[in-house]
Order: structure tokens, then sequence, then C-alpha cells
């Protein structure tokens, strides 16, 4: 089952875009969604052509909402192999909100 989510922030730094060996477009963002800063950071993914322009056109501090679904991620630990858990937003839209980035 997937859990719907909808952000509303800032973003922490400017989004990374990485394209795949077959051409495909993917942009990492982080995006502070806490009433303090730094109180809870959101890592979101967007695919697609919109993560190519999002990508160039977002800058760190800029408002954004963001629409998509959560989903957790596992893995070890570098000590023991523990086993952790990460939460990331797999996004289907992000657009720019309204008022001025914050450098």
């Amino acid at each position: 089952m997937a859990v719907r989510v909808e952000l509303c922030g800032r973003l922490l730094k400017p989004p990374v875009l990485r394209v795949t060996p077959a051409g495909a477009a993917i942009a990492h963002l982080s995006v502070d969604c806490g009433e303090r800063p730094g109180e809870l950071a959101m890592a979101v993914v967007l695919t697609g052509e919109e993560a190519r322009t999002l990508a160039a056109s977002l800058k760190d501090g800029q408002p954004v909402n963001v629409r998509g679904v959560l989903r957790v991620l596992g893995g070890t630990n570098r000590e023991g192999g523990v086993r952790t858990a990460r939460l990331e937003v797999l996004a289907h839209e992000v657009t720019a909100a309204g008022g001025e980035a914050e450098n």
C-alpha cells in the first residue's frame, strides 16, 4: 500500500541532477519541512523531464510544494551490519511556491 504525502518546505541545497546511462534524469532534493530550520529534512526524488527542468531552475532556500508517495529504503550500517531504514518521497509533482529564496 502506497502512502501519499504532500510536503511544503524550503530546499536545503540546490537539487542534484543525475542522468543514467540510458538517459533517464533523476533529481535528488532535500526539503526542510519543520517549523524550525533543520527540524525535519525529507529526501525527495523526482524523475523524468521535470527533473531536468526543476534542477536547473530551483535554488537553495526556495519554497517548494511536493506531492508523491512515501517509501522506506532499507540497508545496513557499517558498524556491525545493523539494519537501518530511511524515508524518501518519490515525487510525482514538485512546484516552486510563492516567496523568495533565503540564502
